[in-house]
This record gives structure tokens, C-alpha cells and sequence, in this order.
């Protein structure tokens, strides 16, 4: 080998030498420049910002306190943020971005259906997909890759379909969501679970703003209910329902508590019945996290049930982390003291969080 291919071989190992100190593999997930990367999709802007914009600050709070405390094994958390609108393509393009490009082995992700199309393809590339906003067992079945940490989804249906048969509603519609999963799903719990009639079930999709056809068509019916499964445009739906001379009572998800939807509804969500999740503030850690959220926004979290088990997701990947196995650390933690209470993975995978009922008085939730 002459003086000229020794040299050139020389620089190759240098280089090899210097990559590998940029990139290094630590219990699968990929490291770079002393950072682990953990990335978080959902909707920061849109018509269902509101599950997500005050999720992407719990995420950042805790990472931020992560970091503080030495990281994991030495190891700074970068987490990177994606805005996927909750739009299902939206959502597999920010997936493609943090795994392709940034390296992010774990993700925690607030869109639903966007978990059922990333499921096969995260399997594949050794990904673990958290969900900080719904859980139910359609989610764990997906695969021993798939966590969800956050309120039941079903106890979400259940807890409509009681409050409706207290208000001895007899005759019921529903105008719900149908361009997810997840609202048509809670639809066909409350469908089994409530003890009236449901006469009418109308579905909408997306950019849907005109709802009278299918009001109208409630109201003639004589339903003393509507059931509401949507997002910030069922604000619109309560307004024209009105307008159009609805008189009895509405029945939602904590959506309500939106800005935007409350806004769209000009006064007409006042006295709605919901199904909801606050977070214990008097009481530590969720406490502390609430002073810091308030100093970081300039105001409490819009979506408790969106924010909290948040800020306790990226706390437990922390600490799963730390295991040579991040899908078996997860499941191994038990009694971890988070916001929401006492965290226990079951070994399906899930933490689920029961809702309960609240009515919309001055714009603000009040336990029923």
C-alpha cells in the first residue's frame, strides 16, 4: 500500500472516529451530541389546538425539570415538537420527520387516529408510541409498543349516558366527529350504555360549520338531549341549535372548556353537562407544576385532562429510560408519584384516568 492509500484510510477511521463520538445507541434509542430525543406530536393550532397547545408546554416543563436534575444517565432530553393539527397526514409526516431525521426512538403522540395509522410502521422501526390524552384497550391492543397514560375514554361515554338518564332525558340524538376514531367511538359506548332512546345519530366531518339539517331534524324528533362529539365546532352546532329553537339540554366532552368553542357559541355552552378530569392543584406535585405552568403561560392550563398526564408521561419515559428496555421500564413503574395521582402501568400497557361530571357555569368548569 503506497503513502497516498495509507493516508486516505487513515482519514477514514478519524472520521469513523468522530461520527461515532457525535451518535451513539443507548438502550435503542438513538443519542446525539450527549442528547436523548424524545419527540411530541399533536395540535398546537387549529380547530382542536386545545388538546394540544398547553400538552406541548407540560412536555417542555417537564423536560426542562429533567434536565435540571442531570438528565438520563448522564444524558440531556431534547424534545423536539411537531404541530400535526390533529390531521391524521399531518401527523405520519411529523412521525417520518422525528424518526427519519432527528433520531426519536420515543414519541409521545395526543392525536388519536394517529396512533392506529403509525402503529404497523413505529412496530417496525423500533419506535414507542405514548398517548397522553385517551386511553382504552382499542389503543393497547395495537401492540406492546403502544402506552397510553390519560383519561378513559370510555368512562368519558359512561359518565354522559348516567348524567343524561339523571336528567331523565327520554329521548336523546347525537351529532358527533366522525373524521377520527375517537368520538365515533365514544358514540357507540354512550349508544350501548345509555337507558333511553337515541333517535337519531348524525356524523359530520371536517370543516363541517352548517349543523341545522341535522338539528332540525333532532328537533323533530322531540329529543329533550343532544349529545355533542366534537371538537371546537360544536360551538357552532350549540348556537344554530338554539337559533333554530332547541330548548333542552346539551351534553359533551371537555372540549367545552375551549376559548374557541365558547366563543363560536356565544353564550349558548353555558349549562352544558360534561365529561371531565381536573387535576388535584392543592395538592404536590401537582401543585408545583401548576405554579411553574402559570409563570410559563401567564394562566392555568385551558384542558387539565390534556396537560397533566403530559407533564407525568414524559416523566415516567425519563425514568423507563434508565432501564435496558424503554417498553419494559415503562411497564415496571408502579406507584410513581405523578399530578395525576399515583401512576401504575397495568400490563396491557395502560394508566387510565376516570372522568367525571361537571356543567359549564361562567365559562369554567364546576363539579356536578
Amino acid at each position: 500500500m503506497n503513502k497516498k492509500k495509507i493516508m486516505s484510510a487513515l482519514v477514514s477511521i478519524m472520521i469513523l472516529a468522530l461520527l461515532s463520538g457525535c451518535a451513539d445507541q443507548i438502550n435503542g434509542r438513538i443519542v446525539e451530541n450527549d442528547e436523548i430525543v424524545i419527540g411530541w406530536i399533536g395540535p398546537m393550532t387549529g380547530q382542536s389546538a386545545v388538546l394540544g397547545m398547553d400538552s406541548a408546554v407540560a412536555a417542555e416543563i417537564a423536560v426542562e425539570e429533567i434536565n435540571m436534575a442531570g438528565g438520563v444517565s448522564g444524558k440531556k432530553i431534547k424534545l423536539i415538537l411537531e404541530d400535526d393539527q390533529y390531521d391524521v397526514k399531518k401527523t405520519v409526516s411529523a412521525y417520518q420527520k422525528l424518526v427519519d431525521v432527528d433520531g426519536a426512538k420515543v414519541i409521545v403522540i395526543s392525536t388519536y387516529s394517529g396512533v392506529f395509522a403509525l402503529s404497523e410502521r413505529a412496530k417496525r422501526d423500533g419506535v414507542v408510541l405514548v398517548d397522553p390524552l385517551d386511553c382504552n384497550s382499542a389503543l393497547t391492543a395495537l401492540g406492546d409498543h403502544v402506552f397510553c397514560l390519560a383519561t378513559d375514554s370510555e368512562s368519558i361515554a359512561e359518565i354522559l349516558a348516567e348524567e343524561a338518564e339523571n336528567g331523565e332525558v327520554k329521548k336523546s340524538g347525537i351529532l358527533f366527529f366522525q373524521s377520527d376514531a375517537f368520538m365515533p367511538l365514544v358514540k357507540d359506548v354512550f349508544v350501548s350504555e345509555f337507558d333511553g332512546e337515541v333517535v337519531l345519530v348524525e356524523g359530520y366531518s371536517v370543516g363541517t360549520s352548517d349543523f341545522r339539517t341535522s338539528i332540525s331534524k333532532m328537533i323533530e324528533q322531540d329529543v329533550e338531549a343532544i349529545i355533542l362529539l366534537g371538537y371546537d365546532e360544536t360551538g357552532l352546532a350549540m348556537k344554530q341549535a338554539r337559533t333554530l329553537g332547541f330548548e333542552g339540554q346539551f351534553y359533551t366532552t371537555g372540549t367545552v372548556t375551549s376559548p374557541s368553542l365558547q366563543e363560536a357559541a356565544e353564550g349558548n355552552a353555558e349549562g352544558t353537562v360534561f365529561a371531565f378530569w381536573d387535576a388535584q392543584k392543592d395538592k404536590e406535585p401537582a401543585k408545583s407544576f401548576t405554579a411553574k405552568f402559570v409563570a410559563k403561560q401567564g394562566r392555568p392550563a385551558i384542558l387539565d385532562l390534556a396537560t397533566y398526564p403530559t407533564y407525568d408521561t414524559v416523566k415516567v419515559i425519563a425514568k423507563a429510560l434508565e432501564s435496558d428496555d424503554v417498553k419494559q421500564g415503562l411497564l415496571d413503574i408502579q406507584e410513581f408519584a405523578g399530578t395525576t395521582g399515583d401512576v401504575s402501568f397495568s400490563s396491557d400497557g395502560s394508566v387510565r384516568i376516570r372522568e367525571s361530571a361537571f356543567v359549564l357555569q361562567d365559562g369554567f368548569p364546576a363539579k356536578v
